[in-house]
Formats: C-alpha cells, sequence, structure tokens
C-alpha cells in the first residue's frame, strides 16, 4: 500500500475512488486507487475498495471524497490538467 505523507495531504483538495485496471500505474496488489481531484494525481493505492473509500473520506467532509468514478474519468482529469 502506498499513501502520500502528511506533508503531502496539507494540498490535497479531496478524494476520488477508481479501480486502476487500465491506467497506465494499475498494480494488480492494488488495484484500488484515490486520486486528487483536480489533478489526477494519486494519493494511495489500496488492496480493497473499502480500503481505499475510508482513506478518500479522511481526506475531509467534502461530498464527492470516496466517490466511485471510472478511469476515463480519471484520464479526463489528468488530460485537463496536463493541458489547461
Amino acid at each position: 500500500m502506498k499513501k502520500m505523507n502528511d506533508s503531502e495531504l496539507n494540498n490535497v483538495n479531496g478524494g476520488l475512488v477508481v479501480y486502476a485496471q487500465g491506467l497506465p500505474e494499475f498494480n494488480p496488489a492494488c488495484p484500488w486507487e484515490v486520486i486528487e481531484n483536480g489533478s489526477g494525481n494519486v494519493l494511495g493505492m489500496f488492496w480493497s475498495r473499502d480500503e481505499a473509500c475510508a482513506f478518500a473520506r479522511s481526506l475531509g467532509p467534502n461530498e464527492y471524497n470516496a466517490m466511485e468514478v471510472d478511469i476515463y474519468t480519471v484520464s479526463d482529469i489528468r488530460s485537463k490538467k496536463a493541458n489547461p
């Protein structure tokens, strides 16, 4: 399991949950990811959906924390960040 350190978490806007199969960083041992909703950066990789959702909810009270999205949404977020 990979997680951001505390200083990195200070700049997080929230976390979306995605089953990452099909994304470049996909790891079958930790297929669930929490991504930063503004950039699409990976905040953590987890072996279960429940673990990913718990981590995402811990990022704050925003209603979209722990919202499950698909890989196409993640790709769209990342492309907007790369091509503003």
